[in-house]
């Protein structure tokens, strides 16, 4: 037996009610100490992605510094069209009361598309770009949008952390988010680049710098340079994706986190 006012009073409330969304109510519900630890560490790793994305937009003012969809990066609008596309998916899952899958798509989201992919290669544009660059007012015209779909996403479950992360938003907007509607990002496309791909280049790549630091042959990713041997198809693939992005030649730099990474094909 667990009492729910006990896990509320350590845990949070907020992490009980995301206890109930994650369970699937058609099924048995099990509930123990290290369940709701498990779910603890889902809710701050769901917090902690809000909190990064508000800390990058300070100073943004979306009326001013917003980007037209046409006028951002490729990386970008791909974080854009992947959370428009989310958001129809979470939408269909709350009229149907899924509320498991809901937790499931959004922690997934925000663990794998967000911290390990993108916020991670956003890093060095964020911290070491001018404030007003278009490079970084793209991405952050992304993460506004992505934080003003995923307050709306979580609010009927985490709703003391929506409401908290609501008064930090940037823009005007309604008191609570309780009495907004679901927010309308701009349509976008995700454009020619085959990201499946990027993502899996990306994982084999980081596989392999993390062995090589571990073996001591590296101090950081960033020590690396990185040659990636394609096959004749996949080299056409890669170099007609990198024509079809702005600033292409780093693309797969930084999607690798490497100082450089260098197609070439198959000798």
């Amino acid at each position: 037996m667990v009492a729910p006012q006990k896990v509320a009073n350590s845990l949070g409330a907020d992490v009980l009610r995301l206890w109930v969304s994650a369970t699937d109510y058609a099924n048995e519900m099990s509930v123990s100490d290290e369940i709701l630890k498990r779910t603890a560490d889902s809710y701050r790793r769901i917090r902690n992605t809000m909190r990064y994305l508000l800390g990058n937009l300070d100073g943004f003012d979306p009326a001013r510094h917003a980007l037209a969809p046409d006028d951002m990066l490729a990386l970008d609008r791909w974080a854009l069209a992947r959370a428009a596309a989310l958001q129809g998916e979470v939408r269909d899952a709350y009229l149907r009361y899924a509320f498991h899958l809901i937790y499931q798509k959004v922690h997934n989201f925000c663990s794998v598309e967000l911290g390990s992919f993108y916020l991670d290669v956003l890093k060095d544009r964020m911290y070491t770009l001018p404030a007003g660059s278009h490079a970084r007012r793209s991405a952050q015209t992304a993460m506004y949008h992505i934080a003003e779909c995923m307050v709306r996403w979580l609010a009927p479950i985490l709703s003391f952390t929506a409401e908290e992360i609501w008064t930090f938003l940037p823009g005007e907007r309604d008191e609570s988010v309780f009495l907004s509607t679901w927010h309308v990002p701009p349509q976008v496309s995700a454009g020619e680049i085959d990201w499946p791909a990027l993502l899996l280049l990306r994982a084999d790549v980081t596989r392999e710098l993390e062995r090589l630091r571990d073996a001591g042959a590296i101090g950081a990713p960033l020590d690396a340079e990185v040659d990636v041997y394609c096959r004749p198809e996949q080299y056409s693939a890669w170099a007609h994706s990198a024509r079809s992005c702005a600033s292409s030649s780093s693309l797969p730099r930084r999607a690798c986190i490497g100082s450089m990474a260098r197609r070439r094909p198959v000798p």
